[in-house]
This record gives C-alpha cells, structure tokens and sequence, in this order.
C-alpha cells in the first residue's frame, strides 16, 4: 500500500465511510426479518404502542427504566405501523452509530497520557478502526440488531459508549468551551441510558476506570482498581450472605425499608436465588466468551437445561434452580475469571489497554451476569456492550502485537481476512435470521429439549404451510402442517403419576398453534376440542389468551359455515358470538375486530361491518386487507 492511500485511509470521514459500507453490507439484507419471540409482547401486541397518544406518563407507567428505548419503538409504530423494515433501519443506525462512539473512543483513548508514548503511530491510527470494524462485523451482535427488541441493548450500548466517547475527548481538551461542552454531551448520554436498560447502571465505574487507567500514574490506578473490584465484591458477598441467613435478611428488611427495595429491584424473579444464578453465570461467561472466538454454536434461545447437566442445577423445571456456588464446577469456571482479572491487574503497567478491555469485559456484565437474577439465564444480546471488551483485544493483538512477528503485508493480509469472515459469517447467520423455520431448525439441533424453540419451530411452520396454501401448493401444505404438529407434539410434557396413569403438561401457546395446525388441516373436532379444554382447564388464563382461542373458535364456526351451506347461518351466528366473546376478555384484539366485521357483512348487517373495520383502522392505519373491504363497503352504502 502506497503512503498516499494510508494516509488517505487513516482520515476520520474515510474511517466513518467505511463504517457506513460495512455495516450496510452486512446487516442490508436485513429488513424483511419479521418479528421474533418479544417483539411481539413487546411491540406486536402491546397495546401501549399502537395506543400511544404522545404523553410520555403511558410509557413512563409502562416501563419507566426502559422508557427511552420504548418510545422509540412508539415513533417508529407511528411512521411505520408494524411494517418491520422501518424498525430494522433504526436498529441498522444504532449499530452504525455505537460502531461510530467506539471509533471515537479509542481514537481518544490512544492519546491519553497512559497509551501516547507506548504506542506506535501507525497502531493509532489502526488501531481504533479495525476495534470498532469487529464490532460491528461480529455476528455475535445479531441478536443486538436483527432481533427487533433488543435495540434496548444495541441503544443502551450506543449511550453507553457516547458517553465514554465524551468523557474522553472532554479530560483530552484543554479548551474550557470544549471541555465543557464535552463534559455536557457524556452527562446528558449516561442519562439517556440510564433510561434506556438497567445494565447501564455500571456506566459510572467504567468512566472513573477510563480515568484511573490512562491519566494516572501506575500507582494510583493499582490502587483504584483495587478499590473498585473490592467494593465489587463486598456488595457481592453481602447479598450472597443476606439470602443464606434468611432470619437476618427479615431483620433487616424490616428495619430498613431501602434494603427491601434494592432487593426488589434487582431481580427479574424470586425463582431463581442469587447464589444459584451466580454460579450458573460463572459458566455462562464461558459460552459467551467461547462464543465470541467460535459462533458455530450461536443461536437465538439456549436451553437452561445444558447448564443442569453440567451440575449447576437440580430441578423438573427451566426456572426452578437449586444450586451452591461451592460445587465443583462453578468455583473452577469462578478460579477461571479470577486468573483472568488478576492478569488483568498485573498488567495494567505494561498493557493498560488489555487490562482495560478485561475489566471492561466484566463490568459490562456485572449487572445481568452476576448476583441479578433473570428467568433466561443465557442470552446473546446480553454480550452487545460487553463485546467491546474483546474487540479491543483481538483489535490489539491484530494492530500492536502482530507487526512485532509478521511483516506489514502479512499483518494486513491476516486482518482483512479476519475481518471478511467476520462480516462473511454475520451476513450468512443474518440470511438464516429471514427464514424464520431455517432458524427455528438450527435453533431446534442445537437445543433440542428446549420446549420455547419447538413451540416457536411449530408456529413458523403453520405461517409456511398457510403461504403454501394460498400458492396453490396443496400437498406440500399438508406435509409442513403435519410437521408442525409434529414439532407442537415434542414440546408436550408427559408425565406418569404414581398410579400409573400419564399426564401431559401443555404450554398455552403450544395448544393455540395445535388448533391452528388441525384446523388448517380441516381437523375440525381436534380443533374444537383442544379450544374446549383448554379454555375449561385454565382457569387464570390470561385474557390475552383467552381471545386468542375464541378467535380460533370463531374461525372454525366460520369454515365450517362456508363448507355447509345448509347449516352456513347457525355456525355464522356461533362465530359471531365467540368473536364477540373475544372481544369482551379482550378488547385490544385486532383479528377479533377484523373477523367480526366479515362476519356482519356476512350476516347483511353492514354498518356494523364498518364500525369494526374503521376500529381496526384507527388502531392499523396500514392494513390493506381492512382498507379495501371498508372502501367496497362504503362504496355500496
């Protein structure tokens, strides 16, 4: 490479245009990706986003840690309904964007006082790129950015990072304008996440590490991380002894209401104890590091199960854990991450940006791989921020370390290779992320006792199946609905109780896509029956899905009145009623209304039909389907 287009490359727009072209490339394909797992709470059928009126009070009662990331989903629920291209684009900009803060980061942090006499000129100049290059290019960001709800961790990792950005440029400036106009910026970004996802709570300390580490001498900032790491533990151990002593933790509960709110506040469920979810994290750090050098093995929903037989566990179920922190694999996989951090320590001297990176690592963790229990004890979106951490690393080894055993050009030839499979693998995972069944298969191999992913694999069957139909393809439909029920049936529980007699344990979701699968088969009865027992065994059903089955029930009513003229206007009238049903446990149901409608057109009742579909419509202005029904409805009026 010519003087010339290094220097060329090295400019801060050329770097940013790069950043731009990377991350189109690997993430543009990406639009059409439908919604998965909580995007539909959380977006799809959460009645505070389409509802939403403007007022910030709705989403502040909705979530108010989270309220940044939720109105965002909002606006974007306004521009774009829940067409999913508009939320991907966003989503496609956040991750550009913290690629961007990271670029802006290390170019700071090579000029601190720590790095600026260490490092060589050319590793400054390459050295911030190539870090935030893997970043964005690692498809262990996936789930961050083509998993729609979890811009709550792409956004909160984006302020996250701004902020740091900020900091750094703000202790770099001697300009009192500049300096404070900085200082402005990386406060207004640590309340933005703060508000955005409750991991971001460890912000704080990674601004006074960035602060120890490079504008301190070797003393002071021993002694500091020290300080941090030991009052780390303290709070820690603190906790773990409370939850052991169950008498005293009442005590002081009782006398001191804040430590029952802090309690409350950090745990996600009471199934889980803090000493169990610690230790399984301990291994869970593991995967995810072992993830970030080999994603072979990467997908969407582990099995908590995999950790219960390596000992973590002893239960029936996913979510009811006992364990101690003393067995003996969590306290090596513990020995493991304290090797780590002690090297990290012991290299603050001479690797200061390593140590970093590594203390780094583990604080973006702290919050949801720690003492915090959560239901889903693994997640990959979870590893966004902390990626950062090991980006710097390998950034490190491929930008200062390599040049000191290869040639220029074979050091080169080695990153852009990295680099290419990086972004090559993230672009073929993201390919399999549009096929949800390829998806849901590969999830399905990999996790096979997994119930969620056999419910969900079931699911995108029947959608397939039913686009199939409507192609024409009658046969092949017929073979993927059987699949599907097929794929329901393993998520089926069966149990034998002690008289001999077996029981089944069905998940509510399991039995909904039973009866879409058998009715779509014509299996009517099957249909009816798991609708009938279902409703009568689940006593606290939510109303949520207590609509879902009427709708299912008025579906059937309804074929079954197109299939037997004879009979068409006592099953219209049964599909009616259960629609109306549906309505009444639930009224934010959109098929209920829809449906409901066609049935009233149906039944010569047409401005009934029209109230409905213009309900649907002030809800979805984007439907079609309901636009041109209520356009021929009021043509005829």
């Amino acid at each position: 490479m010519s003087n010339w287009d290094f220097n060329k490359l090295t400019k801060w727009n050329i770097q940013v245009l790069i950043l731009i072209f990377t991350v189109i490339l690997t993430y543009g394909h990406t639009l059409d990706v439908p919604f998965y797992l909580d995007d539909f709470s959380s977006i799809r059928e959460n009645y505070i986003i389409y509802n939403w009126q403007g007022t910030l009070a709705e989403l502040w009662s909705f979530s108010a840690l989270r309220i940044v990331a939720y109105i965002s989903f909002a606006l974007n629920y306004q521009i774009h309904q829940f067409q999913v291209f508009g939320y991907h684009i966003v989503n496609i900009v956040i991750h550009f964007l913290a690629g961007l803060a990271i670029l802006g980061l290390l170019r700071g942090l090579v000029r601190s006082p720590t790095l600026n006499d260490i490092l060589s000129k050319e590793a400054k100049l390459w050295l911030p790129l190539v870090v935030a290059l893997i970043f964005v290019l690692h498809p262990l960001q996936i789930q961050g950015v083509t998993y729609i709800v979890q811009r709550l961790a792409s956004l909160a990792a984006l302020f996250y990072l701004a902020a740091m950005a900020c900091f750094i440029q703000a202790r770099l400036s001697f300009n009192k304008i500049s300096r404070f106009s900085w200082g402005f910026a990386c406060i207004l970004f640590i309340l933005l996440a703060c508000f955005t996802k409750q991991n971001t709570i460890t912000l704080p300390i990674a601004l006074l590490c960035i602060e120890l580490i490079f504008f301190h001498t070797y003393q002071v900032r021993i002694r500091g991380i020290q300080i941090l790491i030991g009052l780390g533990v303290g709070f820690i151990v603190f906790w773990l002894m409370l939850e052991q002593y169950p008498a005293i933790q009442k005590i002081l509960f009782d006398n001191i209401p804040l430590l029952q709110t802090i309690d409350n506040l950090t745990r996600e469920t009471n199934n889980i104890s803090r000493t169990a979810y610690l230790a399984t994290q301990m291994s869970v750090l593991w995967i995810y590091i072992s993830l970030f050098f080999w994603s072979a093995s990467s997908h969407i929903d582990y099995d908590n199960k995999i950790l219960m037989v390596k000992g973590f566990f002893s239960s029936n179920e996913n979510y009811h854990f006992m364990a101690r922190l003393m067995d003996s694999e969590p306290i090596f996989a513990l020995i493991g991450h304290l090797l780590i951090l002690g090297l990290a320590i012991y290299g603050l001297r001479r690797f200061a940006l390593v140590s970093f990176a590594i203390l780094f690592y583990y604080l973006a963790h702290l919050v949801e791989s720690s003492i915090l229990p959560i239901r889903d004890v693994i997640f990959e979106h979870r590893t966004y921020l902390p990626n950062l951490g090991l980006a710097i690393v390998c950034g490190w080894l491929l930008v200062v370390q390599l040049p000191r055993w290869l040639t220029i050009n074979k050091t080169v030839t080695v990153t852009v290779v990295f680099l290419i499979f990086l972004g090559t693998t993230t672009w073929l995972r993201n390919q399999m992320w549009r096929n949800p069944v390829e998806l849901w298969r590969h999830n399905v191999e990999q996790s096979p006792n997994k119930q969620r992913g056999w419910i969900i694999l079931g699911k995108h069957l029947i959608i397939k199946g039913k686009n199939e139909q409507k192609q024409g393809l009658i046969e092949q439909s017929i073979a993927t609905f059987k699949e599907s029920i097929a794929a329901l049936n393993k998520a089926i529980i069966e149990t034998k109780n002690p008289n001999g007699t077996k029981s089944i344990s069905v998940t509510t979701e399991t039995a909904i896509n039973l009866v879409v699968a058998h009715k779509s088969l014509g299996q009517y009865s099957k249909a009816l029956q798991w609708i009938n027992n279902s409703l009568a065994a689940n006593i606290n059903l939510r109303p949520f899905d207590q609509a879902k089955f009427l709708v299912n029930k008025g579906n059937i009513y309804f074929e079954l009145g197109r299939k037997s003229p004879s009979k068409a206007g006592q099953y219209y009238k049964q599909a009616e009623s259960a629609y109306r049903q549906a309505l009444k446990v639930y009224p934010q149901n959109l098929k209920a209304r829809i449906n409901l409608a066609g049935i009233l057109e149906i039944l010569k009742r047409p401005q009934e039909a029209i109230k409905f579909y213009q309900q649907v419509l002030n809800i979805n202005p984007s439907n079609s389907y309901v636009k041109k029904n209520l356009q021929r409805l009021q043509s005829k009026q």
